[in-house]
């Protein structure tokens, strides 16, 4: 997998059947950890903010090194691609956010995926430090999406148009933008370079874009607080709540969205017992010790 250079796991360590959620019955007994060699490891794949989580995984489960378990991630792929991945047999286990409407689609010509919730995490918006707004509503949000909103005078800030960056339709970020915000409604045009391609792309953006007060973007909050923050950049509030991981465990922030542990019928047995571990008690205190927000 193509990404930028970082240690994501040094930083962190220093089912639903296609359309339905199965209702995980975590911590009610005690669930044995895991313990495999480095070579039995089952296939790993899924979302960019759960690379982290996904190596912090392989060194629990074998002990294996950091440089190993990078070495687990090296056919990772991302969001919508890696459940087609699983469905056409090519990995064992993923921990991915929600696939977009259109990859569902194609996951009909296959076999059920068994997907159970393992954390939470948020939609948030992103400007610039200089900014003066510091809160939206969600219909504002919806509206300055939508194209009705666009100049920031309009919800508080200064007399200057606003520049709403967007994701692709097949980004998870655009999958949770849609499913918490936007819904069917058409979005508003924007131009091809302000269409971020990556994660790291829309935040990079937001902290180059030439009139920087006027930008506006959108990420999940893991990611953009934890994997790719940077300086010169803050998050704004929702209906007047701070997204953090308090407020997200709450409920209180009201853009919240699960991840999920994704297997199927035919994933090798020690994947399933992967999720069943991290579907547990003690699993989901490692979800939290990895800086994630865990369901429980």
């Amino acid at each position: 997998m193509k990404r930028k250079t970082m240690n994501y796991f040094a930083a962190i360590m220093s089912g639903m059947m296609i359309f339905g959620v199965c209702q995980a019955e975590a911590g009610e007994q005690k669930v044995p950890k895991p313990r495999m060699s480095y070579e039995e490891y089952p296939r790993i794949d899924g979302s960019l903010a759960c690379v982290p989580l996904c190596e912090a995984l392989a060194v629990e489960m074998t002990g294996c090194t950091d440089a190993q378990a990078e070495e687990t991630m090296e056919d990772f792929t991302n969001t919508n691609p890696c459940y087609l991945q699983l469905a056409q047999g090519k990995t064992d286990i993923l921990l991915a956010y929600e696939p977009a409407d259109s990859t569902k689609e194609e996951l009909k010509n296959y076999d059920p995926l068994d997907m159970d919730p393992v954390g939470k995490d948020a939609l948030v918006f992103i400007v610039n430090e200089d900014n003066p707004v510091e809160n939206l509503t969600q219909q504002q949000a919806y509206d300055i999406y939508t194209g009705k909103i666009t100049n920031w005078s309009e919800v508080g800030g200064d007399d200057i148009e606003i520049k709403a960056f967007q994701r692709p339709e097949t980004s998870g970020s655009q999958t949770m933008m849609r499913k918490l915000l936007i819904g069917d409604a058409r979005m508003a045009d924007a131009e091809k370079e302000m269409i971020a391609s990556g994660m790291d792309d829309i935040i990079e953006a937001l902290k180059k874009y030439d009139n920087s007060a006027n930008a506006l973007g959108y990420s999940v909050y893991y990611y953009a607080s934890e994997m790719f923050r940077q300086p010169g950049l803050k998050f704004l509030q929702v209906d007047g709540v701070e997204p953090d991981n308090e407020t997200i465990k709450s409920g209180e922030y009201p853009l919240i969205n699960e991840f999920y542990c994704v297997t199927n019928e035919q994933s090798d047995e020690r994947a399933k017992e992967i999720k069943t571990w991290l579907l547990s008690e003690e699993g989901q205190d490692f979800v939290e010790g990895c800086g994630y927000v865990p369901v429980m």
